[in-house]
């Protein structure tokens, strides 16, 4: 009998370590690693917003005629619509840009809301 109760208590022991530990790492996981983790998440979304809406190729092509039409009235059709489709583009890239930009500064605001929310919880014990 006497075994088994230090295997139980060195188990809960090696567990309350454990979870301790962990508990004291995460702040520096989430504000290092975490941030560059999510960082690059950010950057991953921005780029591939930026690709899936072709913003760069319709810049690039702006000037050139659409259709192999090179009269005149052909490269002034082209350039304004282009130059439409440029702009609703960049303003949806815009708006993504401000969507993912929230998302990460709550990424980074969010253990210190969490943290007060447990201090405000037990604000009783503290007075």
């Amino acid at each position: 009998m006497k075994g088994k109760n230090n295997i139980a208590t060195s188990s809960i022991k090696l567990v309350f370590i454990e979870v301790i530990g962990d508990l004291l790492h995460w702040p520096f996981w989430w504000y290092t690693r975490g941030v560059k983790n999510a960082g690059n998440l950010f950057l991953d979304t921005v780029k591939g917003e930026y690709e899936r809406l072709g913003v760069g190729i319709w810049a690039k092509n702006l000037f050139v005629p659409m259709f192999g039409q090179y009269d005149w009235q052909g490269r002034l059709i082209s350039f304004f619509a282009r130059l439409i489709q440029l702009i609703i583009r960049s303003i949806v890239l815009f708006f993504w840009l401000i969507v993912a930009s929230v998302i990460f500064l709550l990424w980074l605001i969010l253990p210190f809301y969490v943290f007060y929310q447990i201090v405000d919880h037990f604000h009783f014990l503290f007075h």
